[in-house]
């Protein structure tokens, strides 16, 4: 770990306080293994820092800083930040508000046959719903033959999973993009892209070893946070003079991925999603100790990386550099980067 990590981490457990606990019944830690066989990282790889500094400052429209520490001013609004998000328990009236379907989605999951149906009859009851998994059906990855029309023939098309995806696909769009401000609305299409690059990302570093669902889970509401975290600052009139300091904007981060995480613990989310939010919030950043985790941190980091460079903060060749401590290869990373940019997967249904 960098000396600025360090003091950052200091940070982040003086002011957000330790790791959430793990949901019970988990594995524990995990060695990780090192990235296997890529020597020295090509040129134009970004650190993963660098990477999710210029994202945060894109979505929350901070301007660049070349002040790494905390100045006093920024730390009364950390500490006031924290009170307003709460500790360990969250106030659900403090979370992002979720589309009814969630709750049926989660059920469904866990194999409840009721659950099933409840989500069928949701998805018939909902005219957004059914027009997105109606369009999601069309797509040519699904073999449609001719033009979709009904929902029974999407749902024949799609299937369980697909169905799935296509209502997540609904029901975070709500909380990414929701949100009447200009600055929020410009996040939230930032946010939007982000989401479904991450969650494409996430199931193609998974898909050997992992549940693609819950990958695809994980990449979606791994912003969840964010625009609870924008209206927050936006009620304050003590964050128009700040540095906006390389820490500041980590340690606004880290509250973003504790609010994601209590979201998606109150949402009923599968536990190793939540787990794998847990990892990622964790303030001693010690880096994901389950698979799933490990693929959510590098599959947001490219993500991020992948908006930065649409957005012209990033040059085209760049790439999220290789640690032991993400797990994967810089050919790994590589080809999942090149994955997100191929023209193959330019409007497709992760």
């Amino acid at each position: 770990m960098t000396r600025g990590s360090a003091v950052i981490g200091r940070f982040f457990r003086k002011w957000f306080g330790r790791r959430p606990p793990a949901p019970s019944g988990l594995p524990g830690p995990l060695s990780l293994p090192p990235p296997d066989g890529d020597a020295e990282p090509p040129a134009g790889v970004l650190h993963a820092a660098d990477i999710e500094d210029r994202f945060y400052r894109l979505v929350f429209g901070f301007p660049p800083s070349s002040r790494e520490s905390l100045t006093s001013a920024e730390q009364a609004v950390l500490r006031r930040v924290r009170d307003a998000f709460g500790g360990e328990r969250v106030d659900p009236g403090a979370l992002p508000r979720a589309l009814p379907v969630l709750p049926a989605l989660m059920r469904s999951l866990r194999g409840d046959g009721s659950g099933a149906r409840a989500l069928l009859a949701q998805v018939e009851g909902d005219r957004s719903l059914m027009d997105e998994v109606i369009q999601a059906a069309s797509h040519p990855r699904y073999g449609a033959t001719r033009p979709v029309v009904g929902l029974s023939q999407a749902v024949a098309l799609l299937g369980q999973g697909g169905l799935r995806r296509a209502m997540v696909r609904v029901a975070m769009r709500s909380v990414l993009c929701d949100g009447s401000a200009p600055t929020s609305r410009s996040a939230g299409e930032r946010l939007w892209e982000h989401a479904e690059r991450c969650a494409q990302a996430c199931a193609f570093l998974d898909r050997k070893r992992g549940d693609a669902l819950e990958a695809y889970l994980a990449g979606m509401v791994s912003q969840a946070g964010v625009q609870a975290m924008l209206q927050e600052l936006a009620r304050r009139d003590d964050t128009a003079t700040l540095d906006h300091s390389r820490a500041f904007v980590a340690a606004i981060a880290q509250q973003v991925e504790r609010i994601s995480l209590h979201a998606a613990r109150h949402w009923a989310f599968p536990s190793r999603v939540v787990q794998a939010l847990a990892e990622r919030a964790d303030p001693a950043d010690a880096g994901a100790r389950t698979p799933l985790g490990r693929v959510l941190l590098a599959g947001s980091r490219l993500a991020m990386l992948d908006v930065l460079v649409e957005q012209g903060l990033a040059e085209n060749d760049a790439g999220l550099r290789a640690t032991a401590q993400q797990g994967f290869s810089q050919s790994s990373l590589t080809a999942c980067r090149d994955e997100l940019r191929g023209p193959a997967s330019a409007g497709v249904p992760s």
